[in-house]
């Protein structure tokens, strides 16, 4: 009895695994991965201190799905996906991201971030800080409709081109 009872426990938890997987974010994460350090550093000429435009109309630059390639203030080169941009205007972004040292290698890697519009991001340490110091991304909401990704001087970004 009480194994059949852990049995059908697990199948329900595997169940309930299976359908909360969207199956979009995983085709996002997967060419996510497909764009390596060699793939940054080469595209990395492209980068600016441009703001992106992320406004809740027709002049958004971005959508889920998009890879941003970044170097940050402490001159580490990274990439970030796009998991879930202001969804039903909720203010949110999600993201993944990546930050490799000067070497290629990953020095940190983070999924799911969560960030509310208005605030910052440091990608070299992977938080949401409290002081401007290190800050790389700031989440610009002038209104309810105009918003931008701004890198913070001296960090750049720019929007890696993706097939899908």
């Amino acid at each position: 009895m009480k194994r059949s009872l852990a049995t059908a426990i697990l199948i329900t938890v595997l169940a309930i695994s299976c359908l909360s997987r969207n199956p979009t974010v995983e085709t996002y994460r997967n060419l996510f991965h497909s764009v390596i350090y060699l793939d940054i550093e080469n595209f990395s000429k492209n980068l600016t201190t441009d703001k992106i435009n992320i406004s809740r109309n027709e002049k958004r630059m971005l959508l889920d799905g998009d890879i941003l390639i970044y170097l940050t203030d402490e001159g580490s080169l990274g990439k970030m996906l796009i998991l879930q941009l202001d969804r039903d205007e909720d203010g949110f972004m999600y993201f993944d991201f990546v930050t490799y040292d000067r070497e290629g290698k990953i020095s940190i890697e983070k999924r799911n971030v969560k960030l509310q519009a208005s605030f910052i991001y440091d990608f070299d340490k992977g938080i949401i800080p409290e002081k401007i110091e290190g800050v790389e991304l700031w989440w610009h909401n002038i209104d309810d409709l105009e918003m931008y990704l701004v890198p913070w001087t001296p960090t750049k970004l720019g929007k890696y081109p993706v097939q899908r």
